[in-house]
This record gives C-alpha cells, sequence and structure tokens, in this order.
C-alpha cells in the first residue's frame, strides 16, 4: 500500500511538472500555484487531524503569522535569507503557544481553543497598524531569483518542490514511532498514558510539526500573492482548510491535494460565473460527506481494496500468501 501511494504521488508530481508545457495559460498556471500552496497548508491539517485526532481552526493564522513576519522584515529591508529565518522562529513561536495552550485539551476544546488564538491573531493583525498596517495590509515583492518576469514559471517549480519535500516529510513523520504513538494517543488517551506515554508533549510536538508545514505555505502565500493582510488571518480560512482536508480524505497522502483543487476552483474560477460560490462549495461538500463519507481519496481507495479483495484467489492472505502458510496474527497464536 504504501509503494502504491508513492506511486501516485509521483505521477501526481509528474503530472505538475509537465503543467506549463501543456498549453496554460500563465493565468491557470498561477491558479495552480494557488492550488498547490493551499494544499501545503491543508496538509498541515490533516497531519494533526489524521495522526492525533486534533482538529484546527488556527492554522490560518499561523500561516498568516509567517506571511506577516515575511512581509515586515521586507518593509524594513532584511536579506530574504534573514525574512524566511524570521518567519520561520515566529511560526514555531506561535506553533508552540498553540501547543501548550492545547496539550490538556481533545476533541470539541481543542478546536475552540484553536479558533480563540486565532481569533487573538486576527485581532492584532487588524488593530496593531503600526506593524500588520492595520487594514491595508503590507505588500512586499519575492526574493529576485524568482521574481524574474521572463523566468514566471520557476517560482511554480519551487512551491512544487516544497510541496513534495513537506508531503514527503509528513508521510515519513506519520509512518514513524513516533507517528505511531500519536495514532495510539488518538485511538484512546487514557491507555497511552497508563503506558508512560507523554501525552501533552506529543500534543505539543505533533502541533508544532503541523504549525512548521503551515508556517511555510504560509511564506510561500505572502510571495505569492505578494501582500499580506488581515484577511490572510482569518478564521474563515482555516474553516476552508477544514473543507479541504474533509473533501480530499482525512489521513490520506493526497486528500489535501485534491480537496484544495476543489476549493479553489470553486473559490477563484467559479466564483467568476456564479455570484454565491459558497452555496454550490457547500452543496459539493454535503454530497461528498453522504455519498464519499470517507473523502474523494479515501472512499476511492477503500473502493479500490474491495475490488482487489474480490479477485483475490481464496485461501490467501492480503499479501498474496496462502492462509496456510501465513504466520498467525498477535493473539491467535496456536496452543
Amino acid at each position: 500500500m504504501r509503494a502504491v501511494q508513492l506511486l501516485l504521488l509521483a505521477l501526481v508530481v509528474v503530472f505538475f511538472v509537465a503543467l506549463p508545457y501543456l498549453g496554460v495559460s500563465r493565468f491557470q498556471v498561477g491558479e495552480t500555484t494557488t492550488i498547490l500552496i493551499a494544499a501545503m497548508t491543508a496538509a498541515s491539517v490533516n497531519f494533526l487531524v489524521g495522526q492525533a485526532g486534533l482538529a484546527s481552526l488556527g492554522h490560518a493564522a499561523i500561516a498568516g503569522a509567517a506571511g506577516y513576519a515575511v512581509a515586515w522584515s521586507f518593509k524594513q529591508g532584511w536579506d530574504p535569507a534573514l525574512s524566511v529565518l524570521l518567519a520561520i522562529v515566529l511560526t514555531l513561536v506561535v506553533s508552540f503557544v498553540y501547543g501548550i495552550l492545547t496539550m490538556r485539551t481533545s476533541g470539541i476544546y481543542f478546536l475552540m481553543v484553536t479558533l480563540a488564538i486565532g481569533m487573538l491573531i486576527y485581532g492584532l493583525a487588524f488593530r496593531w497598524s503600526s506593524v500588520t498596517g492595520g487594514d491595508n495590509g503590507i505588500l512586499l515583492q519575492r526574493p529576485e531569483w524568482i521574481s524574474a518576469r521572463e523566468n514566471w514559471w520557476v517560482f511554480y517549480y519551487f512551491v512544487l518542490a516544497v510541496l513534495v519535500v513537506a508531503t514527503l516529510v509528513l508521510w515519513v513523520v506519520s509512518r514513524s514511532p513516533f507517528g505511531a504513538s500519536l495514532r495510539g494517543i488518538r485511538d484512546n488517551e487514557s491507555r497511552m498514558r497508563s503506558l508512560g506515554y507523554s501525552v501533552a508533549a506529543y500534543k505539543v510536538a505533533a502541533v508544532m510539526i503541523s504549525g512548521f508545514i503551515a508556517g511555510v505555505s504560509g511564506i510561500l502565500g505572502a510571495w505569492n500573492t505578494q501582500s499580506v493582510s488581515p484577511d490572510s488571518v482569518n478564521v474563515s480560512g482555516s474553516i476552508l482548510l477544514i473543507v479541504m482536508v474533509i473533501l480530499g480524505g482525512v489521513g490520506t497522502l493526497l486528500g489535501p491535494l485534491v480537496g484544495a483543487a476543489i476549493v479553489i476552483i470553486v473559490q477563484f474560477t467559479v466564483s467568476s460565473y456564479i455570484d454565491r460560490w459558497q452555496t454550490l462549495l457547500g452543496l459539493v461538500f454535503i454530497i461528498v460527506i453522504l455519498l464519499a463519507r470517507a473523502g474523494l481519496v479515501g472512499s476511492i481507495a477503500k473502493l479500490v481494496n474491495r475490488i482487489l479483495r474480490r479477485r483475490r484467489p481464496p485461501g490467501h492472505s492480503g499479501d498474496g500468501v496462502p492462509e496456510a502458510d501465513a504466520p498467525a496474527s498477535v493473539g491467535n497464536h496456536p496452543a
């Protein structure tokens, strides 16, 4: 199954690498760049929900904080490398605050605390005008090596490369002993605590890993739009991230990308023809919840697994080994 996931990821990467050569316009490549950045932020939320069972309504604020750091340092005339360093440090600090304030919570309480912190960051972005520019926000430019007009595709490929690396990092972490521990906490927190695991520390670490990926996407988002404003940290952005994760499939490798593509296309393309695009997005969300409760990617994966099981010869295990030769499962050892 892991090989299939990596193969699908490789095919998707090949498609996006070839996209600028398929006759698409520069505008469409720019919209695809927005999708890739949104997918990275959604992947950070997907990691937290899928591995730890913690749904956050504050990740847009984490990404926006990184964007504000890059924009403010650009306004001060800082070197781009120092701007990125400041953004990463601020992201880790904000993520640590998120983790400390939420490490004793779960479920709806975790959701509400992250919502409150997100609203606090939004209020700071709106009111602290001497730093954030208030309602007007801050304008900035990309670093020179990814901002050349004649090489406009460089930024697109840079974003794609960062998304692939971020996705692989989250995938490796989720398959590590740390990821297994997070899933144990998700499934039975009290049992993991009784086994000696520091549940609070694991939650803080998970939030910081997730927040770091969100911060990287926030830097790319600020460079993409070349501006930041209070809308960049609005709670509505965090809600859309949750929608992306659910549409694609919680805990899936490609789910965030599929969900981000649906939301961004409806938000920026369909909205050109339909005024109430939110209504259309809501209808799509309801249909997916009713017909594909595991999300589009998750439901397709379940369907493929069901078909493969039906085609499997009788008397064989899931790995193609005859059941008589297959090793006994844990807890079912012969007497």
